[in-house]
């Protein structure tokens, strides 16, 4: 029974992490689009997305980081 646990246990960890992997990815794709349109749309509100989506890559490396650590 002890080794259906842990079984069970490293499964849903590692679907935990891929989860925080798939994550990063969409906020790199994030990084990515707000750069381009901020190169062929000019706002002044421009720099202000560009710290959000390079924030929120931040805290989604911060994410991976927190997850390897609590699981």
């Amino acid at each position: 029974m002890d080794l259906i646990n842990t079984y069970i246990f490293l499964a849903t960890k590692f679907i935990f992490l891929l989860g925080t992997f798939i994550y990063l990815i969409f906020a790199l794709v994030i990084v990515k689009q707000t750069t381009t349109l901020s190169k062929s749309i000019y706002d002044k509100f421009n720099l202000v997305l560009i710290i959000f989506s390079y924030v929120h890559l931040i805290f989604s490396l911060f994410l991976i980081l927190l997850a390897f650590v609590i699981l």
